[in-house]
C-alpha cells in the first residue's frame, strides 16, 4: 500500500524550496549583474580601441565631443559617429536614412535602450560650446568659425602626461529626450570640470556622500536642478563601481569611492572651462593643503 505524504512533510518541503530559493535568487541577481558588467566593459574596451585607430588616421588627435555640423538632415556629428566607421557595429537610422550610432556596443548592458549611456572626457574631446560664465560657441549652425571666439581643439595623444589614468570615456546618465526627435543631440559627456566631481562645492569633496556621488542615480535632471548636475559624472551601476575605458586603450572597473577628478578626468595642460576669455589652469589643485595634492604627477 503506498503511502502519501503528510501535511508536515509537505511543509517541510515548501520550507526547504523557500530556503533554497532566498538563498540562490541574490546569487543569481549577482551573477547576471556580472555579466552585465563584463559586457559593458567590453564595449567600452572596444571602443577605446577604435579611438586608438581612429587617431592613427588624425595625426594621434581625438575627434570632438560634438561637431558644430549640420547634415542634410539637420543632425549633429558626434564623437560616436566619428568612430563608427571604425567600429562597424551598431547603427541606426534617421527618418531621412541616414545612419549615426546608435545600439550595439553604444548601448549599456546596465541602461538599454540609451545611446549615450557612455560619456567622453570633455577635457580630451571638447565641444564646439565652453563655459565662460555663459555657454559660449565657437562656430554657428552652419559650422562656419565665429570671430573671437576660442576654439577648444581635441587633445592630442602626444600630449597626455599620464593616458594610463586619464579616462576616455565612462558609464553615464542616460538622459530620455524630451522629444524623440532630439535623440542624436544627446551627444553626452562626462564634465572636464572638478567643480561637479566635488560635489559642486568649495573647497571640493572628491568622494563620500557629499562629491559627485550623491548624484549617483537616473533621476530627471528637474529632480536635482537645472544645470546638469546628475548627467555629467559618473554613474555607479555594477557591484557599486563603473567601468571606464582609458586614452592608452585599455578598460577597467573602478569602485565606488574610487573615481576621483583628480586621478582620472584631470587633464595636464588642458581645460575646456574659461574666465575672462582666458582657459582656467586648474593645477593649483595639486598643490599641498588642496583637494587634489595626493594625485600630484
Amino acid at each position: 500500500m503506498k503511502r502519501a505524504f503528510t501535511l508536515i512533510e509537505l511543509l517541510v518541503v515548501i520550507a526547504i524550496i523557500a530556503i533554497l530559493a532566498a538563498i540562490l535568487f541574490p546569487v543569481f541577481a549577482q551573477a547576471k549583474e556580472a555579466a552585465k558588467k563584463t559586457s559593458d566593459l567590453s564595449n567600452q574596451k572596444n571602443i577605446v580601441t577604435s579611438s586608438m585607430i581612429y587617431m592613427g588616421d588624425s595625426d594621434d588627435m581625438f575627434p570632438r565631443h560634438v561637431y558644430r555640423y549640420v547634415n542634410p538632415d539637420g543632425e549633429p556629428f558626434t564623437w560616436r559617429d566619428a568612430l563608427m566607421p571604425y567600429v562597424k557595429n551598431g547603427q541606426g537610422r534617421s527618418a531621412t536614412g541616414s545612419t549615426f550610432a546608435k545600439g550595439g556596443i553604444w548601448e549599456s548592458p546596465g541602461k538599454t535602450g540609451f545611446r549615450h549611456s557612455y560619456a567622453s572626457n570633455r577635457n580630451l574631446l571638447p565641444g564646439y560650446c565652453h563655459w565662460n560664465g555663459n555657454w559660449v560657441c565657437d562656430s554657428d549652425d552652419n559650422g562656419n568659425v565665429i570671430p573671437g571666439v576660442l576654439v577648444v581643439p581635441s587633445a592630442s595623444a602626444t600630449e597626455l602626461d599620464a593616458p594610463a589614468l586619464t579616462t576616455l570615456i565612462h558609464n553615464s546618465r542616460a538622459v530620455t529626450p524630451t522629444v524623440a526627435a532630439n535623440e542624436r543631440w544627446l551627444a553626452m559627456f562626462a564634465e572636464g570640470a572638478w567643480w561637479w566631481y566635488g560635489g559642486a562645492q568649495f573647497p571640493p569633496v572628491l568622494t563620500g556622500p557629499t562629491s559627485h556621488e550623491k548624484w549617483d542615480y537616473d533621476s530627471t535632471e528637474a529632480t536635482i536642478g537645472s544645470r546638469g548636475e546628475p548627467q555629467v559624472i559618473a554613474r555607479y551601476r555594477y557591484a557599486i563601481g563603473t567601468n571606464a575605458g582609458f586614452a592608452d586603450g585599455h578598460a577597467k572597473f573602478i569602485k565606488k569611492g574610487a573615481y576621483n577628478w583628480c586621478q582620472y578626468q584631470y587633464v595636464k595642460g588642458r581645460n575646456t572651462d574659461t574666465t575672462n576669455g582666458a582657459f582656467n589652469d586648474d593645477s593649483w589643485l595639486f598643490t599641498p593643503g588642496n583637494a587634489c595634492a595626493a594625485f600630484a604627477r
